[in-house]
Parts: structure tokens; sequence; C-alpha cells
């Protein structure tokens, strides 16, 4: 069985989960986050003392809210919620005496944590408990009342027409669980790479691996969290990063291969025995950032292991959800992926310009690089060679496809102008 982490307690295996819900039910959140006016709504459902998040509409990656994200620890803030030892609307937070100091809350100014949040209780049609339906924001909010608490508890009630009944439940994981270990065994995903260019020389250095799925069940994301509700969470990314290699002997030499890791599976000790064999010093193990890494001696020793066969490691989508400086200097990677938000636009905005600067400066200090996702403009490549970054990838340098061919290196953009 796979662990997983949750962003607010620790991991734990998960099994029976139930089909997703439908459109009803993102309508139905999207009316929640948007009346409320919050930054996130979710649906989880109750197993035992855990909870699996399955929906969310908003901005879920900043909290660490991912669909497939279980949290089991009775005392953290969302297993207080669920048993009713907290009330259901908190306008504050981290001012709160029951919950200051709660890891999910974070600190102000720091990392981004719960400032308020409301909850209501999802039942069945039977009555009996499904989960949780909820509304959170980063910054506390004092308008928030009973009156909103007593709204939410009105979709609430709308949800139990829209949740799965028990009897579909084993079915649908039963369903999720032969799909999935029939792409597992059949030898994973097919993979695409896209290509990154080092800014100074822009040539060609390497590509990052990215999993394509079959139509028909959602996104990359989807069939992820799927895997990690039926308890294959990790064979689905070791599937994936073994099809990547496979394709490892065709790739011109020199050039290095980014795979895709989730803090579980790095510390499960399965991918480091998978790589044993693998010409180390041609790979690069991102560790996804969709959830809180809880232990970081494990997982740095799960790491600084990898690194003694050669392999160099990244921190994925820098700069939202929980990629601060903290996070960094606990596990030092060799190379800092600056999310694509920072990206989009850093050319008309001086605050992000001055970001990247700043992470650039940050990545000498610990002898890393730092890697530009989502580049999309000749304006955004230009103001990120200004900043100093090292390396970059996205649509504008080359799109994903099935390997990065050695396609001509392109040509170095005009002068950066002057940030205005």
């Amino acid at each position: 069985m796979v662990e997983r982490s949750d962003c607010h307690g620790a991991g734990q295996s998960f099994g029976v989960g139930p089909d997703p819900p439908g459109e009803t039910t993102r309508r139905i959140l999207s009316v929640a986050r948007q009346h409320l006016d919050m930054e996130l709504s979710c649906l989880s459902r109750s197993a035992g003392e855990a909870l699996m998040v399955e929906v969310t509409e908003g901005d879920s990656r900043s909290f660490g809210l991912v669909p497939g994200i279980v949290v089991d620890d009775p005392e953290s803030m969302c297993g207080k919620l669920r048993d009713g030892r907290l009330p259901p609307v908190m306008s504050d937070v981290r001012s709160d005496r029951r919950t200051a100091g709660d890891p999910a809350a974070g600190e102000q100014g720091t990392e981004p944590g719960i400032g308020a949040i409301v909850t209501a209780p999802v039942r069945r049609a039977d009555g009996q408990i499904y989960g949780l339906l909820t509304c959170l924001s980063h910054d506390a909010d004092h308008r928030l009342g009973e009156k909103d608490g007593s709204f939410l508890s009105q979709l609430a009630s709308a949800l139990s027409y829209s949740v799965t009944e028990p009897g579909a439940t084993r079915q649908g994981h039963d369903r999720r669980h032969c799909r999935i270990r029939g792409l597992v065994d059949g030898g994973g995903p097919r993979m695409v790479f896209q290509p990154v260019f080092n800014l100074a020389t822009m040539r060609l250095v390497g590509a990052e691996a990215l999993a394509r799925f079959p139509p028909g069940f959602g996104s990359p994301e989807r069939w992820f969290a799927d895997a990690v509700s039926v308890g294959l969470g990790t064979e689905l990314e070791l599937a994936a990063i073994s099809a990547a290699l496979r394709v490892l002997p065709r790739i011109p030499d020199g050039l290095t291969v980014a795979v895709n890791a989730s803090p579980a599976t790095v510390a499960s000790g399965r991918l480091a025995t998978l790589l044993a064999d693998k010409p180390a010093g041609r790979i690069i193990v991102e560790i996804t950032e969709h959830e809180r890494v809880e232990d970081y001696p494990a997982t740095r020793a799960a790491l600084d292991h990898l690194r003694a066969q050669g392999v160099r490691t990244a921190v994925d989508d820098v700069g939202v959800g929980y990629a601060g400086l903290h996070h960094l200097v606990e596990l030092l990677p060799d190379v800092i992926k600056m999310d694509r938000r920072l990206t989009h636009r850093i050319d008309a905005d001086r605050n992000l310009h001055a970001l990247a600067v700043a992470l650039t400066r940050f990545a000498g200090d610990i002898g890393a690089c730092v890697l530009a996702e989502g580049v999309e403009t000749a304006a955004e490549l230009r103001c990120l060679i200004s900043a100093g970054v090292h390396q970059a990838q996205g649509y504008y340098l080359g799109a994903p496809g099935p390997l990065p061919s050695p396609v001509p290196s392109p040509a170095p953009p005009p002068a950066p102008a002057a940030m205005s």
C-alpha cells in the first residue's frame, strides 16, 4: 500500500473510494466559493478517521489540497472540524486560540496557510456522513459569520443528491483499480518530452518527461489522484518513470532527462532501486510540489541516497504552494524550477522580475540553478535572461513531443528592454 502525506497531518494508505462526483458537484463548489468570496472550495470524503480530498474549485495548489490528498490526523484542524470540535465558521484561524500554531494555518507573512475557513458536513441520502464541504482563504476574513455557515450547510444538503451511494462505491473502486493496474502492467503511460534550454548559450541541455494517458478519464493529475485512492500511487509513478527512461538510449549523449516523483515515492526507496542500473548522471528527479513534506530528515536521506548514485534533484513549482525558502534549504536541490505563474507576464511585472533575480541569487548561494517553466513569449524570455535565470522550458522554446529531438537551438531573443 502507498502512503501520501497531506497538508495537515501524516499520510496513510487509502482504500475504497467513490466515483468522482460530477458536474453538479463542481457547480455547487463554484457557487460556494464565489458567494463566500473565498479562494478555494473542496469536497472531501470521510473514511474512518481519514478525509480524502475529491473535488476542488479554485486555487487548490497553494493550499496543498489537490484531489487525492489524504488527511488522517484526528488532531489536525480538518480532523477537529470533521468531529465538530471546532466551529463551522472561523474567520481568523491564526488568532483563534484553538487553532493558533496549527501547521495548516502557517504564519502570517510566510507560508500561505489557512486564514479563514467555513465547513459543513455532507450527508448521504440515508443520513450517514459522507464528508465535508469546505471553503478556505489564505487571509482572515472578519466578514464571515453565522449566515455564511448556514448558506454552506444548505449547499451541503444539495450535495447529498450528488455523492455516490455505497453500492456504487465498490464498483467505482474496482473499475479504477483495474484501469490503473492494467496501465501499469502494460508498461505505463505514454511519455512525451519537453526540451530545456540553457539561456546563456540557447543550446538544448535536456528535457522533462511528461505522462500522457488514454482519453476519457481526465487529466494526468486526475489519473495520479485516482491511483492514490486505490493504493497504486507509487506504482503508477514508477511505471511512468520507467517508461521515460526506456527511451534514454535514443536521446543524444549529454542531454538529461527529468522525471517527476512525489515525496512518498522518493521516500519509499523503490525509486532508488529502479535507478540503480541507469546512467544516473543523465537523470534529474523532480519532487512534485503537491503536498507538504512533513518528515524532512527522511525525505532528505532518500534524496541523499539518490545523489550518491549520481542523480541530480529538482524542486518543482517554486513560488507557489509549499515550496518556500525553508523547503528549499531543507532539500537543497540541484535545480529550482520556477513556477509558470511567476513566468507568465514577468516582462510586465516588476515584482515578478525582482523575485526571479532574488531566486537566482539564492540558487547561487546553495549551488543550484534556476529553471523557468512556462515560457510562452519572446518578451518573457528576454526578461528571464536579464534576471539571470539559467535555464527555461515552455511552448515558445519547444512543445512536448515523443522525444526531445535534436532540433536547432532557438535564436537568441533581442536584447532585453529595461524594466519600466
